[in-house]
């Protein structure tokens, strides 16, 4: 498996973890402009929902080398701490690929770093906790390390988020 489907299946396994059925669109959670502003660069696409193994996702790009992705996922799955679960199986997910991952809580919000073991892609990524078994998540790809976005910067995203679903 390629880095990047490596990279690309962590980030849904984190989300799909709490997976459920109930449909939102994770489009309509940030604008391409509200995006922009926190990355610094014009962002395509983010218009067309998908789905894969349950979990609504819309995705687009910045650049030519950054990818951007919204998530959302609900569970009938009863956690007693949701946001260490999900924390948890971030770093399971991380260590089954040999990533180095970071975490960083704020209430609510799960952010994340991951760093493969090898040249990239790396990612961040912000999960947001919805009582009672909503999450919805917004995570940015980059080719090389020092593109990364920062968990800050990606915080205020999330925030953002919390508030439209």
């Amino acid at each position: 498996m390629n880095r990047f489907t490596a990279v690309f299946a962590l980030l849904m396994l984190a989300s799909c973890s709490i997976a459920g059925a109930q449909a939102k669109n994770p489009c309509t959670f940030l604008t391409p402009a509200e995006i922009e502003s926190v990355l610094g660069i014009k962002v395509s696409g983010l218009t067309t929902p998908g789905e894969a193994g349950g979990t609504q996702t819309c995705s687009g790009v910045a650049g030519k080398r950054m990818s951007v992705m919204l998530m959302y996922v609900t569970s009938n799955q009863k956690v007693a701490d949701p946001m260490g679960y999900l924390e948890a199986e971030s770093r399971k997910a991380a260590n089954s690929i040999g990533a180095q991952m970071d975490g960083k809580r704020f209430g609510p919000i799960l952010c994340t770093t991951l760093i493969p073991p090898k040249q990239g892609p790396y990612s961040t990524q912000c999960m947001v906790l919805k009582p009672p078994s909503s999450m919805a998540s917004i995570a940015v790809m980059v080719i090389t390390q020092q593109e990364m976005v920062s968990i800050d910067k990606l915080h205020i995203l999330a925030e953002k988020m919390l508030r439209r679903f």
